[in-house]
C-alpha cells in the first residue's frame, strides 16, 4: 500500500515514502535530462562552469526519478590536455542519496565530471549509471584551461510525459538554383537529438518551376519532381512526386508521419527529375526549399 502525495501521515507517521515520491516524480518525464539551465562552458582553469539548473535524474526505473537542483559553480578539475591527441569529456549531475544507499557520499546534489581517454578519434567516456550528462566537452590537445574546449553535441533535454508540438529540425535551401539530376540528390541534412523514441512529422515545402518556361500561363514545359524523406541514409516513408509548369507559386507540402528511435539521428530529403525538363527553385523571397521536422509525442 502506498499514501498519494498531498495526503498527510497517519497518526502512525504512515505517509509519502521517498521512493514513492520518486516514483510520482518519474510518471511526469518519459526520460532524463536538463529540466532548465546548467548551461556548461570553460574556465581559465581546468575546471567547468555549470550555469544554476534543474535535471531530472534517475538510478534506474525501479528507483523513480529526482529533481536535482545545482545553484551554479564550477566542476571538480581535470587534467591538462594530452600533448599529442584529443579527448571528450562528460560534465553531468546526479543526485545522491545517502540515507538509502550506503555508499553515497552525502544526500546533496553533486557536479562531476568524468573525463575520457585522449585519442586521434576520441569517443565519449562512460559517466556514472545514476548521473545525467549535461555537456560532452571536447578538450584540444595541449590544451591547459577548458576555457580550449567545445562542446560536440546538443544537450538532451527532459521531455513531459505526452509532450508534442516540439519543432526537432528546421532546415532552408534560400538560394535559387537548378535541380536536373535523374538520380537522388540529397539536400537539407541536418541532425536531430531524441531522448526517447518518439512520432515525428516530417514536412517539405517547395518553390520551383519548369526550367525555361516563360511564366505561369506556360503550359508548353513542366519538371516532374520525385521526393523522399531520409532518416540516417534510408528512406522512410513513401516517395512523393509533384509538378510543376510556368508557375512560381509554392507547390503542395509533402507530409510523412514516421517513427524515429531515441538518440542521434541525421535527416535529410532526396529529390530527382522524373519526366519533363530540369526544375528552377526559387528562393529569396520565396521559400526554396524548406524541410521541419516536428515531434508527434511518444511512440508507443
Amino acid at each position: 500500500m502506498t499514501t498519494a502525495l498531498g495526503v498527510s501521515c497517519d497518526d502512525d507517521g504512515n505517509g509519502v515514502t521517498p521512493l514513492t515520491h520518486r516514483h510520482i516524480i518519474g510518471g511526469f518525464f518519459q526520460n532524463t535530462g536538463i529540466m532548465d539551465g546548467l548551461g556548461v562552458s570553460g574556465r581559465s582553469d581546468l575546471t567547468y562552469q555549470v550555469a544554476e539548473g534543474v535535471a531530472v535524474c534517475s538510478r534506474g526505473d525501479s528507483d523513480g526519478k529526482t529533481l536535482a537542483y545545482w545553484p551554479g559553480g564550477a566542476s571538480p578539475a581535470v587534467s591538462a590536455g594530452d600533448p599529442s591527441n584529443p579527448r571528450i569529456d562528460v560534465v553531468w549531475v546526479r543526485a545522491l542519496n545517502k540515507p538509502e544507499y550506503a555508499g553515497d557520499a552525502s544526500n546533496q546534489v553533486e557536479v562531476g565530471v568524468t573525463q575520457g581517454v585522449a585519442s586521434v578519434s576520441p569517443v565519449e567516456p562512460t559517466i556514472p549509471t545514476d548521473a545525467t550528462p549535461l555537456r560532452a566537452m571536447l578538450m584540444p590537445a595541449g590544451a591547459t584551461a577548458t576555457q580550449a574546449a567545445s562542446a560536440t553535441k546538443d544537450v538532451t533535454y527532459c521531455i513531459p510525459f505526452g509532450s508534442a508540438g516540439r519543432q526537432v529540425a528546421y532546415f532552408r535551401i534560400a538560394n535559387g538554383f537548378t535541380l536536373s539530376s535523374k538520380t537522388p540528390v540529397a539536400y537539407c541534412k541536418c541532425k536531430i537529438t531524441l531522448p526517447t523514441d518518439r512520432r515525428l512529422q516530417l514536412r517539405l515545402l517547395t518553390n520551383f518551376c519548369a526550367s525555361k518556361s516563360n511564366g505561369a500561363p506556360d503550359f508548353s514545359k513542366y519538371s516532374e519532381l520525385f521526393m523522399a524523406f531520409r532518416i540516417d541514409g534510408t528512406e522512410v516513408g513513401r516517395r512523393h512526386y509533384v509538378v510543376a509548369y510556368g508557375s512560381w507559386a509554392d507547390k503542395p507540402a509533402v507530409i510523412e508521419d514516421v517513427s524515429c528511435g531515441r538518440g542521434e539521428h541525421t535527416l535529410d530529403v532526396i529529390m530527382w527529375v522524373g519526366n519533363g525538363t530540369s526544375a528552377d527553385f526559387h528562393g529569396g523571397a520565396l521559400p526554396g526549399v524548406v524541410l521541419t521536422a516536428t515531434d508527434l509525442g511518444p511512440d508507443e
